[in-house]
């Protein structure tokens, strides 16, 4: 019994030990939660803190995007795009953007092709197509290019007939359908060469070509020897026959006195070739004796046609 009773206050003294020691445990960390998290008073500072710089960036943004549409240049917008890439505005400022740029091409464009009537040559308007090809006025521009084309073509015709119908010679036709082949004036070209020709073939007198080239190539074997081929009487024949075209078709540029002169049927074994001979030289010495005209010489002589009895060797 009395042992029992001097256990006791030891007991009492152990239990209140172990409370005083749940009671510091409990207080230590209560102590060590208050000192990690933040008290409310600085989380409300915080989010203050947040919302201010919030604001000012909205604040910031907003007077960046009324300067953009203030100034309402592809300049301004893409200032405001660099500087608020997440902003309120950043898909408004690109339409604006693309909007302006079609704005600006369609003025130049406009402006080209106002440029281009202005002109209104070729050069311009082909110019017009290789800078905007896909331009308003492309269409119309070739057009007009074709338009110019053609007229350029008639203007060139008319020049050419004009120029074969003074001149008046078959040469100078010819020329005319052989450059303008599906031109106004060819089928007019082509009677006026005919009749030139019929004309020209009465005017030039007959001469017996035959006789003259083979007297021609026997005056030759007499000369030098030998024996006259058909050779040589062939080749006669045929410088005869060219001469003779060639004064038909040139007769326009003799003079009548030359003609009379140089184109004698009464001449012995009368040759085309000695008349086209004679008939040049006389033509070319008229030009010589006109220095106003043709300018004050030196001159080179015409060259004189070799003999028809020499025209096969």
């Amino acid at each position: 019994m009395t042992g029992d009773l001097r256990e006791q206050p030891r007991c009492a003294g152990r239990i209140a030990f172990l409370k005083l020691a749940v009671v510091a445990v409990i207080a230590g960390a209560a102590l060590m939660s208050a000192c990690s998290q933040p008290s409310d008073s600085q989380q409300t500072a915080a989010q203050q803190q947040q919302a201010a710089d919030e604001q000012t960036r909205k604040e910031a943004d907003e007077k960046a995007w009324a300067d953009a549409e203030k100034t309402g240049t592809v300049a301004a917008y893409t200032a405001y795009l660099q500087n608020f890439g997440a902003g309120a505005h950043v898909s408004e400022a690109s339409q604006r953007i693309v909007a302006l740029n079609e704005q600006a091409r369609k003025a130049a464009d406009e402006k080209a092709w106002a440029d281009a009537e202005k002109a209104g040559t070729a050069a311009a308007y082909t110019a017009y197509i290789q800078k905007f090809g896909s331009g308003a006025h492309v269409a119309e521009a070739r057009q007009r290019l074709a338009a110019l084309d053609e007229q350029a073509r008639k203007d060139a015709e008319e020049k050419a007939w004009a120029e074969a119908e003074k001149a008046g010679t078959a040469a100078a036709f010819t020329g005319y359908v052989q450059k303008f082949g599906s031109g106004a004036h060819v089928a007019e070209a082509r009677q006026r060469v005919a009749a030139l020709e019929t004309q020209g073939r009465r005017e030039v007198p007959s001469i017996d070509i035959q006789k003259t080239c083979q007297a021609a190539a026997g005056a030759m074997v007499s000369l030098m020897g030998g024996t006259t081929t058909e050779q040589d009487v062939n080749a006669c024949l045929d410088s005869e026959q060219k001469a003779r075209d060639q004064i038909v078709k040139d007769r326009a540029t003799y003079s009548a006195a030359d003609k009379k002169q140089c184109m004698r049927t009464d001449n012995y074994l009368p040759s085309y070739v000695e008349w086209l001979t004679c008939l040049e030289m006389e033509r070319d010495v008229r030009k010589m004796e006109r220095p106003e005209q043709f300018g004050a010489g030196p001159w080179t002589l015409p060259k004189v046609r070799p003999a028809i009895n020499t025209a096969g060797r």
